[in-house]
């Protein structure tokens, strides 16, 4: 069920839909009596929430051009506008860019439009808030009517829209492409029982308004404006007598009736067509109203926030009941797969008994014998690093050009491990798992000069550059220097070993001592 509040300037009906039928209508007149009975109606019918819809003569729109910027500057420029025009009416206004001009500066073009005596409604809405009934919106028929002209296939063009809601007044609304324009509402003299003539009312109303529209360039002199009348069964004869085309003027009939079955209505009254914008307005899913602040409507929003979360707690209720029963589906198939893997376990436990408890004692000593395998590979592995294989990448490592004569007189070779901590060579433990590696001392000597110790310091430093640039070659450490035969005399070597100089005989000049250490045969 649907609700709609309609105001037409007097008097005040209240619609109620099911669907596209009209199945109530309620009047009420602007007495204190009418009021009264208004309220007391709200009290006694369900509290449901309702649309408000305005067609007043006491409502103004027009063109502005303004220029083309950001939203935030033409929000501003539009509030200047409104408060230029309609100050005692801020809350009633509406703004809609419309177009933009094609040449000059290129502004854009602005509808404004407010309700200019918005205290016509207020007794009403003051009884909505007291009853605490639930207000969407508040929107205006002329606004509204632009949802009709698909339905009547005038989307395109200058289009003006004759139509009568009430018997004393005539609405006259012009769109250009889909957008409104411009609309007035004007008072005839017609007979409330007799409505058959109301061409000769609203022909002489709709030339002035078409006059109007041309002096004020809304219409250009030459432009063909498509007019739509919409009319009862008992006007159309009036209607086409008193319309009649020009060069300038396209004249379009439609019978009311024929709009409501287009629009699957009924229920509906067709002598004028209220109803059709009534349904319109309905229909309409936008949440944004043209007219009244928004404080107005937060009974509405709360209640559509508190049906959104019962729609949510109803959904978290059923997922989580679709969660449960598909957890309980699948403990019973864990049920299952328990019983039947229970009895694979016994079929398999009776086939070990008979096939392959003889072997117990063997699987039992698998592991030892494994772990004596791997023992002995990694002896065999870590054997292979032995003396030989130091001599042989030394003698590679030194017989380069540019070393000089060298003599080895002693090398003390061990087969180490390198300590975690001190990064210090020690005997290596072959059964481990850690690398093996090279670890010697060895000590030679070279041809000294006599006059010149610092060629001999060089002679080392090349000496030990060329073992360190060998691939296996990790670490070479200067021990002992050579020295020449002055006494006393100290320097410190490039490479960090500080050389005390003292007389010693010729047999024991050019001795040096260099701890080397190389990567074993499998870190090669």
């Amino acid at each position: 069920m649907k609700r709609l509040f309609y105001f037409t300037g007097y008097r005040l009906s209240v619609l109620h839909w099911k669907g596209k039928a009209l199945v109530g209508t309620s009047s009420f007149e602007p007495t204190e009596i009418g009021l009264e009975q208004f309220r007391h109606y709200l009290k006694e019918t369900g509290n449901i929430s309702g649309k408000f819809l305005v067609d007043v003569i006491e409502e103004d729109f027009r063109n502005e051009k303004i220029p083309h910027v950001s939203s935030r500057d033409r929000a501003s420029i539009v509030n200047r506008l409104v408060d230029r025009y309609y100050r005692s009416s801020q809350d009633y206004c509406y703004n809609e860019i419309i177009g933009r001009e094609k040449e000059g500066r290129k502004d854009d073009v602005v509808l404004l439009g407010a309700m200019t005596n918005p205290q016509l409604i207020q007794p009403w809405l003051s009884i909505l808030d007291e009853c605490e009934v639930p207000l969407s919106g508040i929107w205006t028929l002329p606004l509204i009517s632009k949802k009709l002209l698909k339905t009547i296939k005038a989307t395109s063009g200058v289009i003006l829209l004759v139509s009568q809601q009430v018997n004393s007044n005539v609405r006259q609304t012009l769109f250009r492409d889909g957008k409104l324009i411009s609309s007035r509402q004007s008072i005839i003299n017609q007979d409330i029982k007799d409505i058959s003539s109301i061409g000769e009312h609203a022909a002489p109303e709709v030339v002035r308004t078409i006059e109007f529209l041309r002096a004020q360039n809304l219409v250009g002199s030459d432009e063909v404006i498509d007019l739509h009348i919409l009319g009862s069964d008992e006007q159309l004869v009036s209607l086409k007598q008193s319309f009649l085309p020009n060069e300038r003027l396209t004249v379009t009939i439609h019978a009311i009736e024929d709009i409501q079955k287009k629009l699957s209505l009924s229920g509906v009254a067709n002598k004028f067509s209220d109803g059709i914008f009534a349904w319109l307005c309905l229909d309409q899913t936008s949440l944004v109203s043209h007219y009244g602040a928004r404080q107005l409507f937060n009974r509405y929003y709360n209640k559509l926030a508190a049906t959104f979360l019962y729609v949510a707690s109803l959904v978290v209720v059923i997922i989580a009941a679709l969660i449960s029963e598909a957890n309980i589906s699948d403990a019973f198939e864990y049920e299952k797969s328990i019983v039947l893997l229970k009895k694979e376990e016994v079929v398999y436990k009776d086939l070990y008994s008979k096939k392959f408890k003889d072997f117990e004692d063997v699987f039992q000593n698998a592991g030892v014998m494994n772990s004596a395998v791997d023992l002995a590979e990694r002896i065999r592995f870590n054997s292979t690093t032995s003396p030989l294989d130091f001599l042989v990448t030394l003698s590679n490592a030194l017989n380069k050009q540019g070393i000089g004569t060298v003599y080895i007189d002693k090398i003390e070779w061990i087969a180490a491990n390198l300590d975690k901590k001190t990064q210090q060579p020690k005997s290596a433990n072959f059964t481990s798992g850690k690398p093996v590696k090279h670890s010697a001392t060895v000590t030679g000597r070279i041809v000294e000069s006599e006059d010149d110790y610092r060629a001999s310091v060089d002679q080392i430093a090349i000496i030990i550059s060329h073992l360190k640039s060998h691939p296996k070659i990790e670490e070479v450490d200067v021990l002992i220097m050579p020295v020449d035969l002055r006494s006393e005399s100290k320097f410190s070597t490039e490479y960090n070993a500080d050389v005390e100089q003292r007389a010693v005989s010729a047999e024991s000049s050019g001795i040096f001592s260099l701890r080397v250490v190389m990567k074993g045969p499998d870190h090669v």
